[in-house]
């Protein structure tokens, strides 16, 4: 089957000569594995998914996981070729469990760099990083692990830091790679030219970086010796791409011009997503530099239909669906894992107990006895399999039940206990002030600040209360929250006039309890800091949407301050926190003697 991979042109021919030979499932599995690997290194993409599949499935009834892991590598390249991430990642952490299974150190390395770099395409970068350290981890640990190996993996950390935009940690990485890879062994890491070239580049270090994807193109050269593949196509679409970004950015645009015909022709013939989409995007910065506002439309198209066609808001959320599944097998298995232990001590300890009670008795009594024992133990781990089987399969349930409960519980105490005991002390403060003819002013004012404390505290875990007994708050829920929080403050402040505007349109959304109490507290934070400090008449908050967000506003028409010297306190640090976790941005706008805005951008639930 080897000689199927001497030439494109006489595979076909030994193909049919070793499918004449097939005798066994096995080699028919082996068939199909080696027309999937030529389909692959010859970039026939759908072939390779079809022929990938059968092999898999072959390989995994007659238990060669090897060759089965071996499969879901390839179909795994062919899918991120095609920008098909989901489906790629998808195999690699189902390689990933099948490797850890079988204890395959090789698989459990290259399957955490394989994901590393479908996370790198999908722009997932903090992932990327994440995996492609555990995969250096796995080689730096792996005695069976090469050089290349290693320098793969660190290769893989490189490029996410390098387009999340942290170019000294990127080419840390990247320089580490010569630490392994040394003298003539260089030749077999010519992308590591490129990648270097690559961040210098977005350094605008133009000249550097156009030495290193100059030695990345010749060793190119060398490295595939004139045999122009997929892989060959698809460097060389990054290394010219790469130089004529370089040449257009030192003004010299009629040689840009031509390394993006370069570029275009291997990208083209890489059949990569990636690769097409990165041209596109380059040529409409090109364009867009020129003041070519037709040409650069044009671009920013085909650009934008490829990026469409891979970031999909399904398939981001398969990728974390994926990742959350391949997390939840492997604590379900050490805690299977564990239990299983357990069960093993108890039952030596039990044996041990019965082999003593045994030891007194007559032979007879001891092959009765051990017997009975064996049995019993036969019949109780059969039961406990089974407990075990229907614990698992109704804990999701339970799990979201007891939740529930908790929660109202812990709302029934703290109203019942801490809420009884603020009252308490509210109602004390107060009889004492009553009751006695206080001549201290300090006192009094103390005892003044203590009560007015304690309602405050009411009027907080009221708010905690609420947002705990429900398991989502729509904007109308806060709605009807703000609007007796304005109410409150009004008969504080009756000099201040406030005005709430919220769009129709915006009250059916719905957030979790604890994002929609994050939203209240950083609202109410916000009016509060314009009644203390602003000396405001007028106080406006509005809530509309704003295209595919929501815009919140809380405006006033007070003194204002210089937001470039005033030292921000713990408050506005905390408000910014808040609307962080909920995904959303919070801007501060004043002048003095104009008044502050508090700009809070929330992403809307519906798009």
């Amino acid at each position: 089957m080897v000689k199927a991979f001497m030439s494109q042109d006489s595979s076909d021919y030994y193909f049919k000569k070793a499918k004449k030979s097939i005798k066994t499932k096995a080699d028919l599995a082996e068939y199909y594995f080696c027309k999937n690997a030529r389909c692959t290194d010859y970039n026939v993409q759908d072939s390779s998914i079809y022929y990938g599949k059968i092999a898999a499935k072959m390989f995994l009834e007659i238990k060669e996981f090897n060759k089965y892991l071996y499969v879901l590598s390839n179909m795994g390249k062919t899918y991120i070729k095609q920008g098909r991430y989901d489906k790629a990642i998808e195999g690699y952490f189902t390689g990933m469990r099948v490797a850890e299974r079988e204890k395959n150190e090789y698989w459990m390395q290259a399957f955490p760099q394989c994901i590393a770099i479908a996370y790198h395409d999908f722009e997932e970068y903090n992932k990327g990083v994440e995996y492609g350290k555990k995969a250096l981890n796995r080689a730096l640990t792996n005695k069976k692990a090469t050089k290349f190996d290693i320098a793969s993996s660190l290769n893989a950390i490189a490029i996410n830091f390098d387009d999340w935009k942290k170019p000294d940690s990127a080419l840390y990485y990247h320089f580490k790679v010569f630490k392994y890879i040394k003298g003539a062994d260089t030749l077999k890491v010519g992308n590591t030219y490129n990648n270097i070239g690559n961040t210098l580049l977005k350094l605008k270090r133009f000249k550097e970086s156009e030495k290193w994807i100059n030695l990345a193109i010749k060793i190119a050269k060398i490295q595939y010796n004139g045999i122009a593949d997929s892989h060959y196509y698809y460097e060389n679409a990054t290394n010219y791409n790469n130089l004529a970004t370089i040449a257009y950015e030192l003004k010299d645009y009629h040689k840009a011009e031509i390394l993006f015909d370069s570029s275009y022709f291997y990208a083209s013939r890489s059949e990569s997503v990636e690769k097409l989409r990165d041209y596109y995007y380059s040529r409409y910065l090109f364009n867009k530099k020129r003041n070519n506002i037709a040409k650069a439309l044009t671009f920013q198209e085909e650009y934008l239909k490829l990026r469409d066609s891979i970031f999909k808001k399904d398939r981001d959320a398969n990728f974390g669906q994926l990742e959350a599944k391949y997390q939840n097998e492997k604590k379900e298995k050490e805690l299977l894992k564990s239990k299983t232990k357990i069960l093993e001590k108890e039952n030596e300890i039990r044996s041990k107990n019965i082999q003593a009670i045994i030891l007194a008795g007559v032979i007879l009594g001891i092959l009765i006895v051990s017997y009975l024992i064996y049995y019993r133990q036969k019949l109780k781990n059969k039961q406990q399999q089974q407990e075990f089987e229907l614990k698992s399969a109704i804990t999701k349930i339970e799990t979201q039940n007891k939740l529930q409960e908790q929660r109202l519980q812990i709302s029934r105490d703290l109203h019942d206990n801490i809420g009884s005991q603020l009252t308490f002390i509210i109602s004390s403060v107060d009889n004492i002030k009553y009751a006695f003819d206080l001549q201290n002013a300090k006192l009094d004012t103390k005892l003044s600040t203590i009560s007015t404390f304690a309602k405050s505290t009411i009027i907080e875990l009221r708010d905690t209360i609420w947002a705990m007994n429900k398991s989502e708050i729509s904007f109308e829920d806060l709605q009807s929250r703000i609007h007796n929080f304005i109410d409150k403050a009004k008969e504080a402040k009756e000099e201040i006039q406030f005005h709430f505007e919220i769009d129709s349109d915006l009250k059916n959304i719905a957030f979790t309890s604890l994002e929609g109490m994050n939203i209240y507290r950083t609202i109410q934070e916000a009016i509060n800091n314009s009644i203390k400090y602003a000396d405001a008449s007028q106080i406006q908050l509005k809530i509309v949407p704003n295209g595919d967000s929501i815009a919140i506003s809380v405006e006033d028409n007070g003194k204002g301050f210089d937001t470039e010297n005033a030292a921000l306190g713990n408050g506005i640090a905390n408000m910014k926190k808040r609307i962080t976790d909920v995904g959303g941005t919070l801007e501060i706008h004043s002048e003095i003697d104009k008044g502050t805005t508090v700009a809070i951008t929330l992403p809307n639930q519906k798009t």
